[in-house]
């Protein structure tokens, strides 16, 4: 089943191989991955990235999704879910530039929230980011997240935010699909 959500400015939908193209950009963007945990991608990179991506969904039924601007069709980001290796599943959201200070990202993940509590059935979604990206906290704030533990990895100081299903209040703007 591909699922698709839709909120008031987006749609969120699974990655495909074609993305290619309109991901390389993003994941290329010294300022866009500057705040990301994987640094600037080179196309090869991005191309193994996006096949990760794809080889989640398959392997657990969820993951990234691709964040479309319904008023111009282009591919703005990523936006989904993922296994961590402690067993945990993390939140992430990355956007270009454009999309930057427009409420987009928080737009997208509390459509992803719903569908992690509401359809996959998850107690507890996590979300981690560098310590200095305070844009990113300011989103998990958003989304009824605390911050839950601090550490630092790399050298880089890091923060995790964690958000339990009985605690989310979700947006009645986000059309999912029920099983």
């Amino acid at each position: 089943m591909t699922t698709i959500l839709e909120t008031e400015r987006l749609t969120l939908r699974p990655f495909a191989a074609a993305d290619l193209d309109a991901l390389v950009p993003i994941y290329g963007d010294a300022a866009v991955m500057a705040i990301r945990k994987l640094g600037v991608q080179t196309p090869a990179q991005t191309k193994c990235q996006l096949a990760e991506i794809i080889d989640h969904w398959r392997r657990h039924g969820f993951g990234l999704w691709a964040v479309i601007e319904r008023s111009s069709g282009a591919l703005i980001g990523e936006c989904g879910l993922r296994h961590l290796d402690q067993g945990q599943v993390e939140i992430s959201y990355g956007l270009t530039q454009s999309a930057w200070g427009r409420g987009l990202a928080t737009e997208a993940s509390l459509a992803v929230l719903e569908y992690a509590f509401r359809v996959v059935g998850l107690a507890e979604v996590v979300a981690i980011a560098k310590a200095t990206n305070l844009a990113s906290h300011r989103v998990m704030e958003k989304l009824g997240m605390h911050r839950s533990a601090t550490w630092s990895r790399d050298a880089i100081d890091r923060v995790e935010y964690m958000i339990r299903a009985e605690e989310f209040s979700g947006t009645p703007k986000t059309r999912i699909p029920r099983p």
